[in-house]
């Protein structure tokens, strides 16, 4: 185990020491493609698994997340609408604009983030979704496209749960978004 861990960071020390923010305990499994490691930051106790691709542009993951395999995260786009234009000419034309994954949240396998999406605090996202914009704070969301589906708590346990993961976000605010994204009846 502890060799396997100092094979990983040695595989990955040139992108460790180029990104933006590293925090500590970051464990990133092997097959994995960080483009722009100096556009991405990442918190402490962070986990992402085999296969993944982040195309970082100004990209922020939390901390105490947990992302499943085949994870691929892409701040930008391609701009395909210029007349006259062919589509090899306008290859390297971008739409851009940033990700941010907030603590605690996990992502399941072979999930797509694209750019301007904000997964935010205590949210799960399930296996194979496409998340393309915000979702609210402590849903499990899921979906082609992602949509929060219901809370990842009832109301007696937010509160409890918020104190003890000493979470900065207001109840009422996370009870308000909830009613926002219609997940109570």
């Amino acid at each position: 185990m502890l060799l396997r861990e100092f094979l990983r960071r040695f595989y990955y020390f040139p992108v460790f020491r180029r990104l933006k923010k590293a925090g500590n305990n970051i464990m990133l499994s092997r097959g994995g493609t960080i483009l722009r490691p100096g556009e991405l930051a990442i918190g402490d106790n962070v986990f992402i698994s085999k296969n993944f691709y982040i195309s970082a542009r100004s990209m922020t993951i939390g901390n105490n997340v947990l992302i499943g395999p085949n994870f691929l995260a892409e701040c930008d786009d391609h701009i395909f609408d210029k007349v006259g234009v062919t589509m090899f000419s306008a290859r390297e034309d971008r739409n851009i604009k940033p990700i941010i994954i907030e603590n605690d949240v996990w992502i399941g396998g072979n999930v797509t983030i694209l750019k301007g999406s904000i997964i935010s605090e205590g949210c799960v996202i399930g296996a194979g979704s496409v998340v393309t914009n915000t979702m609210p704070p402590y849903c499990i969301c899921f979906g082609v496209p992602c949509r929060p589906v219901r809370p990842r708590f009832r109301k007696s346990q937010l509160k409890i749960h918020l104190e003890k993961t000493n979470s900065t976000l207001a109840e009422e605010k996370i009870l308000q978004s909830w009613v926002n994204a219609n997940l109570f009846d």
